[in-house]
């Protein structure tokens, strides 16, 4: 009983700390770039991060905003909080996210990964549109230069959650799929639904077992990120749209520089699509 109430009060004291970091951090975007209440919020990933186009534009780096001090660089993610509108509506950035796999071992890195999602629902965002780049898996329809709307997840290859004792959260409830007409009408490199599988990294799945077993267990889909942004988004009960551009099939050898070409090459679609499913939220 003595050890149960010990680590208790441990996970209540590491959760009450990160509560207040999560209200500064706000406090401070807030205020810097003067977030009205019920942004829309989006989290660009590879290859969605520069074709968002905002009218009345505001940014503010990561490593000013109380934190994220050690944040490193990573190539193709800028890291920017950035505010203003799209269509009328207000919309609040992660322009490049911080991802698990940067230093798996490093607490701290927990700690950002849930801050920079927990930070937007504190300033009142209810709807989340998470994008990313993911590859392909056998025996599906999904080819490289797709979008996929991903409708379902499977988490039993993720790596551990931001997320503490008693945060019992189910972030494929608050998955949405509202806005697939909308996907389709405005971006014509076909556009799909499936289930996404999130795995640690920053090493590519195998194309012999991995992805094989991936599909098995009922994915169609799989990358490195996009699970943590939809549980703390469903911590806080915000609908959640998540979309994949596919930058990589399931037989060729994985290259992280050719992923990010293609992910280039189809920015400017990507980032017209984005912003017709921003208007449409």
């Amino acid at each position: 009983m003595l050890l149960g109430s010990l680590l208790t009060g441990g996970y209540k004291l590491r959760n009450q700390k990160a509560e207040a970091l999560a209200q500064e951090a706000a406090e401070y975007v807030g205020s810097v770039l003067g977030v009205d209440s019920g942004p829309i919020g989006v989290v660009l990933g590879t290859g969605w991060g520069d074709k968002l186009y905002l009218d009345n534009r505001r940014e503010v780096s990561f490593e000013r905003v109380p934190g994220f001090g050690r944040l490193s660089a990573l190539e193709g993610h800028s890291r920017k909080f950035v505010a203003g509108s799209c269509g009328g509506k207000q919309v609040l950035v992660l322009n490049g996210r911080v991802h698990l796999n940067e230093a798996p071992a490093d607490p701290m890195v927990h700690q950002m990964v849930r801050l920079q999602t927990e930070t937007l629902m504190r300033l009142g965002v209810k709807k989340l549109i998470v994008t990313c780049a993911a590859g392909a898996l056998p025996d599906t329809d999904i080819a490289v230069g797709n979008l996929v709307l991903i409708d379902g997840f499977l988490t039993l290859f993720a790596p551990e959650m931001p997320l503490f004792a008693g945060e019992f959260c189910s972030p494929e409830d608050v998955l949405s799929i509202r806005n697939f007409i909308t996907a389709s009408s405005s971006y014509s490199g076909g556009v799909e639904r499936g289930v996404y599988a999130m795995v640690r990294g920053p090493f590519f799945e195998g194309r012999r077992c991995d992805k094989r077993a991936l599909r098995q267990a009922g994915a169609d889909i799989v990358g490195m990120s996009t699970l943590p942004e939809a549980c703390i988004g469903a911590l806080y009960g915000a609908e959640v749209q998540a979309l994949a551009f596919i930058t990589n099939d399931c037989e060729e050898t994985h290259d992280h520089k050719t992923n990010l070409r293609r992910a280039a090459e189809a920015s400017e679609q990507l980032g017209f699509c984005l912003s017709e499913i921003v208007k449409a939220t």
